[in-house]
């Protein structure tokens, strides 16, 4: 097979992943389209409800979903067995049942690699300490698993191992993306750690949530510099999530509504700015420089 033209990257981030929706809508919109997707945790989600049907129309409908969710129908209801399961020193704290469902609904494959276009997805081996690619498999289990916050919710097995969230290993996979030899690979989404707002008290939910992202983002390299000769990374920013829990949906319409208009901006001053560069300047035999457009 050929390599594929163009490659987005989508990241993990919990309710934070409706950043990438806006932009993902962005890109859409100015028909910016992928050969291939490649997600984590919530970008695995996001990539492979979009690889369903590439185009401006599928984008917009994941922003309306997005819209529509609320803290309920990821973690479930039941504070009482949510307090059991802590007290019995159970795997996890959340009902798993509401996040599988979602991904039952949103995502109607059998197999992964049904989707349009190919979706590379990621997750943890808990037992073996490593990062796992798929392509192709389970696709419910397998989006499940790449979501599967540790603690939060219940490993998934596969080939006979225990599995979690992908972005305890590659919350930002750009390195995948490249190995896929794409000639322009679009992030989508700034990758940044907790903010500075710290509360001075914190429940031992949030101390692990917030441990868990400072591990996640400490050492991420530079993605343009993860580039093979040829290839190009652009990074699109969206709205910043600063201060805004993982677990919080309160703040979904607004940023998927500036994430848009902030990816536009963005994709408006490149286009500004190669439209300026096609210009090169040379000498001519007069000893005169000018400007000349090829």
């Amino acid at each position: 097979m050929s390599a594929p033209e163009v490659a987005f990257v989508l990241p993990a981030g919990g309710s934070t992943g409706a950043v990438q929706v806006g932009i993902l809508r962005a890109l859409a919109e100015r028909e910016i389209l992928p050969d291939v997707v490649v997600g984590c945790s919530v970008g695995a989600l996001n990539a492979t409800f979009f690889a369903l049907d590439p185009g401006m129309e599928q984008a917009r409908m994941l922003a309306r979903v997005w819209e529509m969710l609320s803290r309920r129908d990821i973690f479930g209801t039941g504070r009482a067995r949510t307090l059991a399961r802590i007290i019995r020193r159970r795997d996890h704290i959340y009902d798993p049942r509401a996040l599988r469902s979602l991904i039952r609904s949103l995502v109607p494959l059998d197999d992964l690699a049904d989707a349009k276009i190919p979706v590379h997805i990621v997750t943890t081996d808990l037992d073996l300490g490593l990062a796992r690619w798929w392509t192709k498999g389970p696709a419910h289990e397998l989006l499940y698993a790449s979501a599967c916050l540790p603690g939060l919710f219940p490993p998934q097995v596969i080939d006979g191992r225990r599995h979690v969230d992908g972005g305890v290993l590659e919350p930002v996979p750009v390195q995948r993306a490249v190995e896929t030899d794409a000639s322009v690979i679009y992030v989508l989404g700034q990758s940044s750690g907790p903010g500075e707002d710290v509360p001075a008290q914190m429940a031992a939910l949030h101390v692990l949530l917030r441990s868990f992202g400072i591990s996640r983002y400490a050492r991420l390299p530079d993605p343009a510099s993860l580039a093979h000769t040829g290839q190009r990374v652009v990074v699109v920013p969206g709205a910043s999530a600063a201060g805004i829990d993982i677990t919080d949906f309160s703040a979904t319409r607004r940023l998927v509504s500036e994430s848009t208009s902030r990816a536009h901006r963005f994709l408006d001053d490149m286009d500004r700015s190669r439209a300026a560069s096609s210009s090169e300047v040379s000498k001519p035999s007069t000893g005169r420089w000018r400007l000349v457009s090829p």
